[in-house]
Formats: structure tokens, C-alpha cells, sequence
């Protein structure tokens, strides 16, 4: 059996239960099984002419809850730009005009890349201004007198920060998966202890990245569109959720809500290499709806 009818059974599967359980595995606690599919999913996004599809993700939390340890898994194995925001104004992000020429900054060198935003809260105005940019639009724009030059950086984003209420409202807001990551308490540590103690002897020690990775970059390539049959049902199912969430939306933007339900249900569809359909749209509505509450009612 080569590559492809691997991945073709596999796609007839379920790829995102089957794929996510790889992702940064040493991780412990069930907070984290959510979060690796959300993962998976902002893998596999790419973004379609005049749509942006692409996901991202915010980790806030205190230290030791594992936000550090995900960027570098992601970092090391699925060749993500890791970049720590107090250092931006050094290596500059978005970059800088010095005299009369435009020089663009890691934002721009990062184009088609996962972006690993480490201490989003400690980041400069100017550089969170531009992230929101390249986030929204998939580029970014520097302007030094009459010089204007627009750069292209088509970046997915899994960012961390300690306070999010030092991040601007409307880049919280771009991020599809916002999650608030807790310590693990000592008895779920005490029942993880024989996994860990496996994993640091290297004991049937499995690194399962490059299929992972392989997987993505296979998925990547499908095309996918709503089936006109589906559309009405497809609708429904969202204007239902709207009219009956017990979720406080109303400060909740469309990008933020309907359209963000919609980009996971087309990464879902992408990991399948399969049509948009109203399951698709069902289990995008339970997602986003379980982050929102608990997200939203942790930072009240």
C-alpha cells in the first residue's frame, strides 16, 4: 500500500480523532485532547481566492500549563516561526522604514507559515496592529511619508499570553479557538506518571509528526465547496444555533462567530477530502460553542 491509499482510508475514517492524539502527545490532562484537534484543523486550513480560511489559536494561562511546550512542539516538529514578543521590537515583526526604504519584518518572512506568537500580551501596539492585519487579510501594510508598500503574509497563528486583557479586543477577537489552559492538578499528574516516565526513557517512544505532517500537506491539496442540496439544511442548522446559543454572542462579531463556524467545517471537510456538510456545520456549531462558554465565562 503506498502514501496515497493510506491516506485515502484513512481520510474515510476519522482523521481528526485519529491524527490530533499525535500532536505534542507528552502534554498531559483532558484539556488538552480539544485543543490538539483545534490544532489539526488550523493545520490543514489554506485560504481559497478571496476567502481567507485559515484558523487560529489563542492559549492564555499562567506559567507551567504547557503553552511554551506546545510552540515548541510545533515549532521542532511541523517547522512553525517561533517568536517571542519582547523581542519583536528587536527583530522586528512587522519591520521598519529607515530612511527611505521599507524593510519588511519577520511578519512578511513568515508568509504561508504557522506563525508561534510566544507572549502575545508583552507585544508592541504597532506589531499587535500588524499580526491583526496579516490575521484578517493576509498581508500587512508600512507606510513611511508618500511610501507605501503592502506585504504579504499569509500566516497561521497559534499565539500565548499571560494577561489578555493587555492584547487589543479586535485581535482577541480574530482568533477562532481562544482557550483559557489550566494547571493539571496533582492527581491527574499522579495518573500520567508511568506515560511520562515512558516517554522520558524514550520507551516505545513513537514520533507519529512526519505522518502527521505528511497527512496535512496531502489534505491541503482537496478542493471543497457546499453541495446546493445541503445549503438549506446548512443554513438552518446556523440560524437555529444563533436564535437558541446559551452563549453570550451579541458582542461576538460575524468573522468571529458565523464565519469562523464555517472555516472550521471547511477544515473539517479538508481533512476528510470531502464535500461541506451539515455534519460538518453541526460539529463546527458544538465546537465553537463549547470555547465560547468556557472561554468567555473564564475571563468575566
Amino acid at each position: 500500500m503506498n502514501t496515497e491509499e493510506y491516506f485515502q482510508i484513512v481520510a474515510k475514517e476519522n482523521p481528526l480523532d485519529f491524527f490530533s492524539k499525535h500532536i505534542c502527545p507528552y502534554l498531559v490532562g483532558t484539556q488538552w485532547d480539544i485543543i490538539r484537534k483545534c490544532a489539526l484543523l488550523m493545520g490543514v486550513t489554506t485560504d481559497r481566492p478571496n476567502l481567507r480560511m485559515r484558523l487560529h489559536i489563542l492559549l492564555c494561562g499562567g506559567p507551567g500549563t504547557g503553552k511554551s511546550e506546545f510552540l515548541s512542539w510545533w515549532q521542532q516538529k511541523m517547522n512553525g516561526v517561533l517568536v517571542n514578543s519582547e523581542l519583536t521590537s528587536k527583530t522586528g515583526l512587522v519591520g521598519d522604514a529607515r530612511g527611505k526604504t521599507i524593510h519588511p519584518g519577520l511578519l512578511a518572512r513568515s508568509h504561508g507559515s504557522v506563525l508561534l506568537v510566544d507572549e502575545l500580551d508583552k507585544m508592541s501596539v504597532e506589531d499587535q496592529n500588524g499580526l491583526l492585519q496579516a490575521m484578517e487579510g493576509g498581508e500587512y501594510v508600512i507606510t513611511k511619508g508618500k511610501n507605501r508598500q503592502v506585504f504579504s503574509a499569509e500566516i497561521r497563528v497559534i499565539a500565548t499570553c499571560n494577561n489578555i486583557q493587555k492584547i487589543q479586543q479586535p485581535l482577541v477577537d480574530r482568533f477562532d479557538f481562544p482557550f483559557k489552559v489550566a494547571r493539571v492538578s496533582r492527581i491527574a499528574r499522579a495518573e500520567y506518571v508511568s506515560d511520562i516516565i515512558d516517554s522520558f526513557m524514550g520507551k516505545d517512544a513513537k514520533d507519529y509528526s512526519l505522518v502527521v505532517k505528511a497527512y496535512l500537506e496531502w489534505a491541503q491539496n482537496a478542493r471543497t465547496r457546499i453541495d446546493p442540496v445541503d445549503e438549506p439544511a446548512i443554513k438552518k442548522a446556523i440560524k437555529d444555533y444563533i436564535l437558541n446559543t446559551d452563549a453570550n454572542i451579541e458582542g461576538v462579531s460575524y468573522r468571529s462567530l458565523e464565519f469562523s463556524i464555517l472555516r472550521i467545517a471547511y477544515a473539517l471537510a479538508l481533512l476528510e477530502r470531502s464535500k461541506i456538510s451539515e455534519r460538518h456545520i453541526m460539529y463546527a456549531i458544538d465546537l465553537k460553542d463549547t470555547i465560547l462558554k468556557n472561554f468567555m465565562g473564564s475571563i468575566e
